[in-house]
């Protein structure tokens, strides 16, 4: 799926500053592996709007949604759905 590879891309050059030096997997922890980080996290909520067309709130802002690629995604799809888009 593009999105997938633009949302990896992303999360790889922008967030992991080294630390991901092989594949991304779709259920690796960006949390307990330090890519992602509290700044992480809105630089990624930042990038999710501006590229998906979607509002993440405050109550979307919990680690199960930010855990993985996985949930990144189905956060995505979720606010899509919740949006019409």
């Amino acid at each position: 799926m593009q999105d997938d590879a633009k949302l990896i891309e992303f999360i790889k050059t922008d967030l992991a500053r080294g630390k991901v030096t092989g594949k991304l997997g779709a259920n690796d922890d960006l949390i307990e592996t330090e890519i992602l980080d509290s700044l992480g996290i809105m630089k990624l909520i930042l990038f999710l709007e501006n590229n998906y067309a979607v509002k993440i709130s405050d109550e979307d802002l919990t680690l199960e949604n930010f855990t993985s690629i996985m949930s990144i995604n189905s956060l995505i799809q979720r606010k899509r759905a919740a949006q019409g888009a």
